[in-house]
């Protein structure tokens, strides 16, 4: 299944990139130990997500979805000249945009053993190990085109959110993008019992620590938390430093927010200028 899904993205890729583009190979599937890190919901999805086919798949598909959604905001990849991930794990989405000839790419990712694995076996992207807090010490000011974050924000305790939202929008470029995925209805009807909706409407957000046996089975290995915020405070959050796009409801819903200006920020209550 992984070939047709390569195909696409290789053919897609092809179309916006033209000779700009150059064929790579998608490398070594990452350790079982360090995929089950990185977004297992349960013990039921660990085959599935360990499976190599699935993997490229699943990475191909993604990276697919976001370049389609970006295009439709004239974001450029011929004129981008650099792209981050935060939260990149063993690197099953980021790996798949060294198709882009001259693009500098950089990973970085909490966990020191996905990151030590990924500088072995992923040539092409700079990796390094950030901090549960900003900054990220690698990244200048106004550097990126591109950020991305599957499954971080997910995850990002509450009371550091802020900090982090605004450490993204200090490394982006004028005009850059920041594509991030956040916890919708699919995943509160999975995870959350009558009690805790009750709770979440009412506050506005819900956490589940390591310790609840609600949390996804990632968050307990590695001592997280699941991140439930309503789709008002998730605008409300996001929207007060950048532009919101779009909020998409899907899988896990996405946020298409953009850096508009140099010059403070342009969150929510500013939108309407841009209209």
């Amino acid at each position: 299944m992984h070939k047709v899904a390569r195909k696409r993205f290789n053919q897609f890729m092809k179309q916006r990139l033209g000779h700009f583009m150059v064929e790579i190979d998608p490398g070594p599937v990452g350790p079982k130990e360090l995929i089950l890190k990185t977004a297992v919901l349960g013990e039921k999805s660990v085959q599935e997500k360990t499976n190599p086919d699935y993997y490229f798949m699943s990475g191909y598909i993604g990276m697919l979805s976001w370049m389609q959604i970006l295009k439709r905001y004239s974001f450029n990849l011929r004129t981008a000249s650099a792209i981050m991930e935060l939260g990149c794990g063993s690197a099953r989405l980021i790996r798949h945009l060294r198709c882009i000839d001259g693009i500098r790419l950089v990973g970085a990712d909490v966990d020191p053993d996905n990151i030590a694995w990924c500088q072995l076996n992923v040539p092409g992207i700079e990796f390094n190990v950030n901090d549960l807090r900003p900054p990220l010490l690698f990244a200048e000011d106004n550097s990126f085109d591109l950020v991305f974050a599957a499954s971080v924000f997910t995850h990002i305790p509450l009371e550091t959110q802020h900090v982090w939202i605004e450490e993204i929008y200090r490394i982006l470029r004028p005009g850059g993008f920041f594509l991030a995925d956040v916890l919708g209805s699919y995943h509160q009807r999975q995870m959350l019992n009558r009690e805790d909706m009750d709770c979440l409407k009412k506050n506005g957000q819900l956490v589940l620590d390591a310790g609840d046996d609600r949390a996804s089975l990632s968050t307990q290995l590695i001592g997280s938390w699941d991140v439930f915020q309503t789709r008002q405070e998730v605008l409300r959050a996001f929207g007060s430093v950048f532009y919101v796009h779009d909020y998409l409801p899907r899988g896990l819903d996405l946020l298409i927010l953009q850096k508009l200006s140099l010059y403070g920020h342009e969150g929510s209550d500013k939108q309407e200028q841009w209209l």
